[in-house]
């Protein structure tokens, strides 16, 4: 699998079996969502214009904007309800989840269904340090890749990343361009923290 940052909530996740887009961000935000080619596009919030931009993107996709259960092409999704569509990804033997715009914690039902992910990506800006504590303790993640914080050009005002590396007690993190994990390759014990350039 792997995983690149387009900026805000938007990441390109490629897998053995598609291409996975989340929330294609409207040019209106002060950043140019790339132009890319996705086999399945997740929109966690449907009304919201960081997030349902799918007109930027070409190919057949398949867009799923809300809760369920879907498979595609060997991916499985699963759409949870929260104050926006909360999704967790498997595929390759691993366990993603992308919590979109979030601004508010989970209820204990909500946490059940993602707990033991292996990845989760988390919308830093948007959420507290309180419920970002919450989070992370709760799901136990192996791997946490941060996003919706503070970029150049951004009209959306944001903290910025050095806030939560700081809780994390990380100085100083060096961007990477993209992250590629297989599911043996998971770190064991620690969790860690994985920053990536935006396109």
């Amino acid at each position: 699998m792997q995983i690149q940052w387009l900026g805000l909530g938007s990441f390109r996740i490629q897998t053995k079996n598609s291409v996975i887009v989340t929330d294609p961000y409207s040019d209106n935000s002060g950043l140019k969502m790339p132009k890319n080619k996705a086999d399945l596009v997740l929109v966690s919030d449907a009304e919201n214009e960081l997030a349902n931009n799918i007109s930027r993107l070409s190919g057949d996709s398949f867009v799923i904007d809300g809760p369920g259960e879907y498979e595609v092409g060997g991916t499985f999704v699963y759409g949870i309800p929260a104050t926006n569509t909360v999704y967790l990804i498997e595929d390759e033997g691993l366990r993603v989840v992308f919590l979109g715009g979030l601004t508010t914690s989970l209820t204990d039902k909500q946490l059940e269904l993602i707990e033991g992910s292996h990845i989760l990506l988390l919308p830093v800006g948007t959420l507290s340090k309180e419920v970002r504590t919450v989070l992370i303790s709760q799901i136990e993640p192996r791997v946490i890749i941060p996003y919706m914080y503070k970029q150049p050009k951004l009209k959306v005002q944001l903290d910025d990343l050095s806030v939560f590396l700081k809780e994390m007690g990380i100085k100083k993190a060096t961007p990477e361009k993209k992250y590629t994990i297989k599911a043996n390759q998971l770190p064991a014990e620690e969790t860690n923290v994985v920053v990536l350039a935006s396109e």
